[in-house]
């Protein structure tokens, strides 16, 4: 008899070593796959925001862009009314106009190769570029009123 629990009080602690190894293994699984899950979730919020940064920049540089263009266009208008006229004055005239949409077309290839890194300073930059073709087209206007009649 004395056998007999011996070997139910082996078999016993067997059993209890081996359900508390599988507990330990369920339990560490389940922790990992928790950890694994969360990771996952990480990585997926990360590659959302870069998603939104990198629209948000697209959007950025084409409202930048369309404005340049804008002003380009503009420019460019003028300078082939420039070259009609023929005379000193708007050829000088014309010359500053053609630096300062050189300028923006310069801002134009900034804005378009612009990094998220470096949008602020690209959009200081177009900033400038805008503010000098203004200053050179209100010249212009005072320069050329008869062609504001």
């Amino acid at each position: 008899m004395q056998k007999y629990f011996l070997i139910m009080a082996a078999a016993a602690t067997f059993m209890a070593c081996q359900s508390n190894t599988s507990n330990t293994q369920t339990t560490t699984d389940s922790a990992a796959d928790k950890m694994k899950e969360g990771v996952e979730q990480v990585k997926e919020g990360v590659e959302m925001k870069a998603d939104t940064v990198g629209a948000y920049l697209k959007e950025q540089k084409e409202i930048a862009q369309a404005k340049l263009k804008e002003k380009r266009d503009e420019l460019d208008a003028k300078i082939e009314e420039l070259k009609k006229d023929g005379s000193k004055k708007s050829e000088r005239a014309r010359k500053r106009l053609e630096e300062a949409r050189d300028d923006l077309n310069k801002t134009m290839e900034d804005v378009k190769n612009s990094t998220v890194e470096a949008w602020e300073e690209t959009k200081k930059g177009m900033d400038k570029s805008l503010k000098k073709a203004d200053s050179e087209w209100e010249e212009f206007k005072r320069d050329f009123k008869e062609l504001f009649r």
